[in-house]
């Protein structure tokens, strides 16, 4: 049973939510756990659960905390396209700037500060000929390209940490099978995953198709 302090902790709301980017970004967010908040912060559980009654919270929390950055930094000007392409490229810039963040937007449920970032989104495509139907799909297909995107890059960077720290010698699977895909790894392509370059087509590949749609319309 926990027993909650009676009177405001010494500690801040702040520095939870600081100390728990530190611990995302330490550990990742298979290994966040309220016991390991206190230890980061030396502090006893109940004073965590002054502020946040369960880790789905202070998940909702953070999540809601990094939707509002990204709105701060999207473009106010533009037309569609541009500015849906610099967005792309911010909400990128800032899930990556804050540890897990992406993981924790999928595990949060939509509240007013996603609601406001997400209505920000659909305003840049408002002015097309687009459907609702379509604005909706095709400003969400946006959002979850970029969002799956990060998270599969710390899944990779998660994935070599593992294998460096179980010092894998040999760990290229055999491709002599796989005629493509030996080409492709012999041309270098294997180096494309998570860069910048790959994002930034499937982003294009994604406005490419919208564009034709509203020239359809």
């Amino acid at each position: 049973m926990l027993f909650m302090p009676q009177r405001r902790p010494h500690i801040s709301e702040e520095k939870i939510i600081a100390a728990s980017w530190r611990l995302l970004s330490d550990q990742g967010i298979e290994n966040f756990t309220i016991r390991n908040l206190c230890k980061e912060l030396n502090v006893q559980a109940p004073t965590i659960y002054w502020y946040f009654e369960s880790k789905q919270v202070l998940y909702q929390t953070l999540a809601n905390l990094v939707s509002r950055e990204i709105i701060s930094d999207l473009p106010k000007q533009g037309d569609w396209r541009e500015r849906l392409q610099i967005s792309a490229a911010v909400i990128r810039r800032k899930l990556q700037q804050f540890p897990c963040s992406g993981q924790l937007l999928m595990k949060s449920r939509p509240e007013a500060d996603f609601m406001e970032l997400f209505e920000f989104l659909l305003q840049m495509i408002e002015p097309t000929s687009l459907t609702d139907k379509q604005k909706f799909s095709y400003t969400t297909h946006l959002f979850n390209y970029v969002i799956n995107f990060v998270v599969e890059e710390y899944e990779q960077r998660m994935l070599q940490i593992s294998l460096e720290e179980g010092k894998k010698e040999n760990t290229h699977a055999d491709l002599s099978q796989f005629k493509l895909l030996q080409r492709m790894h012999e041309e270098g392509m294997f180096r494309l995953i998570g860069s910048d370059e790959l994002f930034n087509s499937g982003i294009l590949l994604l406005l490419d198709g919208i564009e034709q749609r509203v020239k359809k319309v």
